[in-house]
């Protein structure tokens, strides 16, 4: 269709984008959200003495982009996003495992949430235990760890029980976070 001068018309942003550009901000977008989360780990390192209370942040962030984002590999490029920042060295982690270790988390999760997709009625109650489970892989790696190899991971070596429910409670917590966020901009 031209314009009264006979040239094309330009084309507007309401038209629709490229399937592969979408897919490609998606991925970038999910690995800058497993990298913020892994920043506000780092920036907010507070002396709470409550192993896992990071996990309210990260499990919002994850399962947020784990719902906003339908693609099946969605938990590997969050993951990628979270390892990658674990390298820089000035963040202050220390331990040796930490990039397979903040990994595990949003694969799980997005595991979870595709192997039982099917239960949507029950979606409020399942989709925080399968975060709590993910963000219980934490201190089981670092059991796992310590009781193969000895390495030692002060709060798994003291007290082994509390550190996993409390991984559980705040991945719970966390997920619930996420998923309030996700309806709340849904319905906007």
């Amino acid at each position: 269709m031209a314009n009264l001068d006979g040239n094309q018309l330009v084309k507007t942003r309401s038209e629709r984008y490229h399937p592969d550009l979408v897919i490609a901000f998606q991925i970038f977008m999910l690995v800058l959200t497993g990298a913020t989360a892994v920043l506000l780990h780092a920036k907010f390192k507070n002396p709470l003495h409550l192993p896992g209370h990071h996990g309210l942040e990260f499990m919002a962030l994850a399962t947020f982009m784990a719902l906003k984002v339908k693609f099946k590999t969605r938990g590997l490029f969050f993951a990628l996003g979270a390892g990658s920042m674990l390298f820089i060295p000035f963040l202050g982690f220390t331990d040796p495992l930490a990039q397979i270790v903040f990994m595990l988390p949003s694969i799980v999760l997005c595991v979870l949430m595709d192997a039982f997709k099917g239960i949507k009625k029950l979606q409020f109650i399942a989709l925080p235990l399968f975060g709590g489970i993910a963000y219980m892989m934490i201190p089981l790696v670092r059991l796992f760890v310590v009781s193969t190899t000895g390495f030692p991971y002060k709060s798994i070596m003291l007290h082994p029980v509390y550190t996993i429910s409390m991984h559980f409670v705040f991945g719970i917590a966390g997920t619930l976070l996420g998923y309030s966020i996700y309806r709340g901009l849904k319905s906007l």
